[in-house]
């Protein structure tokens, strides 16, 4: 008779502990994905960040005459650079997708590209 009753309280003690520790588990698992989150827009602004340096240090190397501008002859001195072209490809851009770039970095038709308009084509053709 007893024995029943005890091994049935038993395995409602074992269950209930067994619940319990599920919620402890199932806790710090959303409070680790909240977290991960968090490190995911961290991470996500920082290469952001290097990005845009990246794209930067491309420019300050393709301005050969030091004017602040990208002339058209410069582009296409950028495209026949191995090394620039290691940068950009770094970055995800593909130069033999080049074709037209500096009409498309050109916003204002002025003929020269500045930093600005070299870093925001650049991000947009990342995305």
């Amino acid at each position: 008779g007893y024995g029943v009753i005890w091994t049935s309280y038993i395995a409602f003690m074992v269950f209930g502990m067994l619940n319990v520790l599920t919620g402890i588990f199932v806790d710090s698992a959303i409070s680790a994905m909240n977290n991960d989150k968090d490190n995911m827009i961290v991470t996500q602004l920082e290469e952001r960040t290097a990005l845009i340096s990246t794209i930067c240090n491309v420019f300050r190397s393709s301005d050969t005459d030091g004017s602040g501008l990208i002339t058209e002859e410069e582009m296409d001195a950028l495209l026949q650079n191995d090394e620039l072209i290691a940068s950009l490809s770094a970055i995800g851009f593909d130069s033999t997708e080049a074709k037209g770039l500096f009409q498309l970095l050109d916003d204002d038709a002025s003929g020269t590209v500045s930093i600005d308009e070299f870093v925001t084509g650049f991000l947009r053709l990342k995305g």
